[in-house]
């Protein structure tokens, strides 16, 4: 399935982990049960998983407040040095990075972004890092930087957003064909009409036709 927006894909994490996370365990459990014993393993990671799920709670209960509090980075960090294989810690990262991005605090969301590229567990996470980390170096104008980010590999899920946010780091740096080329190939990948993106296309004045080769970095 492919996602139109970022929401799109991060909900689709959640509803995953919730239901395949009791499988994924028992999976684990499976393969160690013969040195340390099931029933000890099993229970080890219900309260590890249960555990990272309360600091992923108390980031996300505070996420509406007017600054990131100390407790938030605190609860983030831990997340992420002790419960890295857990989604929650790429969850709350997120939500912490989002958070300073609207606080306008771009290098501590940079910080968390680049951590999440380079560190998170769940594929679908890593790229959602890497989309808004290319988001905020347009933000702060490094647009070759942003581009270069977006000219790495992504699954096909994501295809399409990627290259209409490639289309934009393009019209900023003011290449309208390589902008056009990126746009026209976003839309032949949306699985739905999509006029926002043909508009993009207008303005530039191209037309549908797709180019057969992505735009270059």
């Amino acid at each position: 399935m492919d996602y139109e927006t970022e929401e799109q894909q991060l909900e689709a994490i959640k509803r995953w982990w919730k239901e395949n996370s009791n499988m994924i365990i028992g999976g684990i459990a499976v393969g160690v049960s013969a040195i340390f014993g099931w029933q000890f393993y099993q229970d080890k990671t219900i309260v590890h998983s249960e555990e990272a799920s309360v600091l992923y709670e108390q980031v996300a209960s505070n996420v509406q407040s007017i600054s990131a509090s100390n407790d938030q980075m605190k609860h983030v960090n831990t997340l992420q040095a002790e419960y890295s294989d857990t989604p929650y810690a790429g969850l709350a990262s997120l939500l912490l990075a989002k958070q300073q991005m609207a606080l306008g605090e771009f290098t501590k969301a940079q910080q968390q972004f680049e951590w999440l590229a380079a560190n998170a567990k769940q594929e679908e996470v890593k790229y959602l890092a890497k989309i808004r980390l290319a988001r905020l170096l347009m933000t702060i104008e490094q647009t070759d930087k942003a581009i270069a980010v977006l000219s790495e590999t992504y699954p096909a899920s994501f295809k399409s957003m990627v290259l209409e946010l490639k289309g934009d780091a393009f019209v900023l740096k003011g290449d309208s064909t390589q902008a056009k080329s990126a746009y026209q190939q976003a839309l032949s990948m949306s699985n739905t009409p999509n006029r926002w993106l043909q508009n993009k296309i207008d303005d530039l004045g191209g037309s549908t036709k797709v180019d057969s080769t992505e735009p270059s970095a």
